[in-house]
Order: structure tokens, then C-alpha cells, then sequence
């Protein structure tokens, strides 16, 4: 035989090992899921910086910039802190539990539609705030004029946080596709 000829005796891809494929890549993307949002909510409710300005009569002054003072970003850390809890509870149901539902309801997808929801949205709310030309300090400026290393925290949060939202997509797809190649496991519903 030739050793780059290609042999036409292969055999289909077995229809267990593609579920037990798709089980672990769900498993790696809910992990990554869970991982991203704890990271995006605690960037996020670390972000600070201390500006210090020219004031009255030019004697400098300070004062700090947090996320804790704008809602958007409060609700940012509320919503990546929920989605972490979602992305867990759904990594353990698909690990450990057989499908679980309440009632008629599959517990994964709500899950999964839970944590996607919040986090785009969290990231949808850290994402303009920046630029809306909010005084910070009755310099006139945006709050990313005075602060810049605070805005750049807060950029990699909603960052982050983005892609924890589309880690929880890619895992709800290969849920879905093994759901769609297996007969039965403890992701599916």
C-alpha cells in the first residue's frame, strides 16, 4: 500500500462518540461560561481610579470614580453574578444530574436562556455609558476623559462579559446537537 493513499474502508463516525463529543464540548463552554462571568463581574465591581485635577484657585483636587456610582455598572455585577450562578447550576445538571426539569420545563435551556439574556444585556449596558458625556468631577468632561484606566476596565468587563455570553451559546448549540445525535443523557431535554 501506499502510505498517502487514501483507504475507503473507514468507518462512519460512531453516533455515541459524536454525543459523548458533544457532551465535553457543552462541558468546556459552560465551564468557560461560568469562569468569564465571575471574571467580567469582578473586573467590573473592582474598577476604580482617583482622579486628580487642577480645582478652585489651583490647589489640586481628587476624588475617585467607581463603578458602584453609575447603575449600568452596578447592574452589570449583578447580572454577570446571577449569570455565573445560571452557568453553574447548568454545568451540574448537565455533569451530574439526569435531565431535570420542573414540571414539563427542562431546567438546561432555561438555564442557559437565563444567563445569555443577563449577560448581553450587562454587556449592552456597560458598553455606551462611557462616551454619554456625564460630568465627572464638574470638569465637563465624560467620565473617560478624567478616568481612563477606569474606562478601560470597563470595557474589558463588558468584553469579557460578551464573550461569557456566547461561550453559554456555543455550549446550548452542542447540548442541542448532541440532544439531536444521541438518544438520551444527562444534558439532554
Amino acid at each position: 500500500m501506499h502510505p498517502f493513499r487514501v483507504h475507503h474502508h473507514c468507518k462512519h463516525l460512531d453516533p455515541m462518540a459524536d454525543g459523548e463529543a458533544g457532551k465535553a464540548v457543552s462541558l468546556l463552554f459552560r465551564i468557560a461560561a461560568l469562569v468569564l462571568s465571575v471574571a467580567a463581574a469582578v473586573v467590573m465591581g473592582t474598577a476604580s481610579q482617583l482622579v486628580v485635577g487642577g480645582g478652585d484657585r489651583g490647589a489640586p483636587s481628587s476624588y475617585a470614580v467607581s463603578c458602584s456610582q453609575y447603575n449600568a455598572l452596578k447592574y452589570f455585577v449583578v447580572a454577570g453574578a446571577i449569570s455565573a450562578v445560571c452557568s453553574a447550576a447548568a454545568l451540574y445538571l448537565c455533569a451530574v444530574r439526569a435531565a431535570a426539569a420542573i414540571g414539563s420545563l427542562p431546567l438546561v435551556p432555561l438555564l442557559d436562556a437565563a444567563a445569555q439574556g443577563l449577560l448581553f444585556s450587562a454587556a449592552g449596558a456597560a458598553g455606551p455609558w462611557g462616551s454619554s458625556g456625564v460630568d465627572v468631577g464638574g470638569g465637563g468632561g465624560s467620565v473617560c476623559d478624567a478616568a481612563g484606566a477606569f474606562c478601560g476596565k470597563v470595557s474589558v468587563a463588558a468584553g469579557v462579559g460578551a464573550c461569557a455570553a456566547v461561550a453559554v451559546a456555543v455550549a446550548a448549540l452542542a447540548r442541542d446537537a448532541r440532544r439531536r445525535g444521541s438518544s438520551g443523557g444527562s444534558c439532554d431535554w
